[in-house]
């Protein structure tokens, strides 16, 4: 999704700002500074882009900083460390590109769940018939260390048991992890026991 509003921002602002330029340029303007002008336009959209679609503190394509790596984080204290212990999780496999959606059933009788593409790095990877990265989560006893400024989760470390989730299903539209009073990263369901959780969403069947 990120990659769908950075093209789209950067082709609009290309179009608009090298509009703007050409349009002060004078009737009988060299060509060669009309090609300054598109050049111009082409960098400042992507400045642009990167300043309205990437969080503040990245790089073009995203990528944190040295400052921002979890180590100068933590040496920083800018990082909030949460244990957490689990029984059992379920999955929900991601729509686009937002990184898998986990309910966790924790060891007092909540439910956590947990989505980010900071969660791909546990999934189990496949290549030719042959598992190449085992899984790495979910597990009984994991900590979660998210940024203490915004709360953004940088990673997850398990130090328990690793699992399998007990069923795997598939977002049914665009709608379901979006608009009002959706669950967020983080969030802990109250109201709903975990098995009420997993029986809604257990008709749904993962893709492939």
């Amino acid at each position: 999704m990120r990659l769908i509003a950075a093209a789209v921002v950067f082709f609009l602002g290309l179009f608009v700002i090298t509009s703007l330029i050409t349009a002060v340029l004078p009737a009988n303007a060299p060509e060669w500074l009309s090609g300054v002008a598109i050049l111009v336009g082409f960098v400042c959209s992507l400045v642009l882009t990167n300043k309205l679609v990437n969080r503040p503190g990245t790089r073009f394509l995203g990528r944190p900083h040295a400052a921002e790596t979890p180590e100068q984080l933590a040496q920083d204290g800018m990082l909030t460390a949460v244990p957490y212990r689990a029984r059992r999780a379920f999955l929900v496999e991601e729509l686009e590109d937002e990184g898998p959606h986990y309910f966790i059933e924790l060891l007092e009788g909540s439910v956590l769940y947990l989505n980010g593409r900071y969660l791909h790095e546990h999934e189990p990877l496949e290549f030719d018939n042959k598992i190449v990265h085992q899984r790495g989560f979910p597990c009984s006893e994991f900590i979660i260390r998210r940024r203490s400024d915004d709360g953004t989760a940088v990673d997850i470390q398990c130090s328990g048991s690793v699992f399998e989730p007990e069923v795997v299903t598939a977002s049914d539209d665009e709608g379901d992890f979006r608009g009002k009073n959706v669950l967020k990263d983080g969030d802990i369901i109250t109201g709903k026991t975990y098995d009420e959780v997993k029986a809604a969403r257990s008709g749904r069947a993962a893709a492939g």
